[in-house]
C-alpha cells in the first residue's frame, strides 16, 4: 500500500544553516504520526515542504500518491492544514471566518460550518468577532477551517497550542475519532508526553528524539498515570 505521506532525502537548507537533513518519512493511510522534537529541530520547516509552501533544497514530497512538486490544487481539496499561528480575517466572526472558507471551496455555507463550530466547542464564540477570540480559541478556529471539507490528510503543526488541558483532551478525542473513520494525520509537537497518549508512531528522524513510543519514556522517564 502507498504511503499517504512519503519523503525521501528532504534536505532543506538556508544558506549554511540546515534546518531538515535528508529527511525520510512514511506515514501509512489512517495513521496518526507525529514529528516530535524541540522548538528550532526543523518540524515547522518539514511542515511546510510537505504542504508545498518551501521548496526543498534537495529530495521529493509525496502527499497522496502525487508528487507536491508537480501538483495543481485538485490535491489541497483532499488536505487540510494548520501550520503555526492560525490566520483568519479579526473583524470577521467565526461563523463568517468559516463561511468564507467554505465559499472558497465551494462548500454549502450552513452544514458544513455548522458542523464544525460544534465538533471544535466553537458554538459559544460563533458570532464573536475572531480578532477578540483568545489564543486557545482561536487554535480551535484554525482546526474548524482545517477540518471544514472533510480532508483525508490532516497537517497540524502543534494543534495543541494556548489549548488549556480540557481543550488538549478534547482535541485528541477528535483527532482519534477522526483516525478511526480514515482520515491520516501528521502532527508536530515538542510535548513528549501528549504526542506518546496520541500517535500511532513516532518516527526515528533527524527531527526527533530516537525511538519509538515505549523507548522514548524509557528515556525520558515519562511513564503513564
Amino acid at each position: 500500500m502507498d504511503g499517504a505521506v512519503t519523503t525521501t532525502g528532504l534536505t532543506k537548507r538556508y544558506g549554511q544553516v540546515v534546518a531538515v537533513d535528508d529527511l525520510a518519512l512514511r506515514v501509512r493511510p489512517g495513521e496518526i504520526y507525529a514529528l516530535l522534537g524541540l522548538n528550532g529541530a526543523g518540524k515547522t520547516t518539514t511542515i511546510r515542504m510537505l504542504l508545498g509552501m518551501v521548496k526543498p533544497t534537495a529530495g521529493a514530497v509525496t502527499v497522496l500518491g502525487r508528487p507536491v512538486a508537480t501538483t495543481g490544487h485538485d490535491l489541497w481539496a483532499e488536505v487540510g492544514h494548520l501550520v503555526e499561528t492560525p490566520s483568519a480575517y479579526p473583524d470577521l466572526t467565526v461563523r463568517d471566518n468559516l463561511r468564507l472558507v467554505a465559499r472558497l471551496r465551494r462548500l454549502p455555507a450552513t452544514g458544513p460550518v455548522d458542523d464544525v463550530i460544534d465538533r471544535l466547542g466553537l458554538a459559544p464564540y460563533a458570532d464573536r468577532r475572531a480578532g477578540k477570540l483568545s489564543l486557545g480559541n482561536a487554535q480551535r478556529l484554525g482546526l474548524a477551517k482545517a477540518l471544514l471539507h472533510r480532508p483525508r490528510l490532516l497537517i497540524l503543526d502543534e494543534p495543541a497550542n494556548g489549548l488549556d488541558p480540557a481543550g488538549v483532551v478534547e482535541i485528541r478525542g477528535l483527532l482519534r475519532e477522526l483516525a478511526a473513520t480514515g482520515t491520516t494525520i501528521v502532527l508536530s509537537s515538542h510535548l513528549l508526553a501528549e504526542v506518546s497518549r496520541l500517535a500511532d508512531r513516532i518516527p526515528q528522524s533527524a527531527l526527533q528524539c530516537h525511538g519509538r513510543e515505549s523507548s522514548l519514556r524509557h528515556s525520558s522517564g515519562w511513564s503513564e498515570r
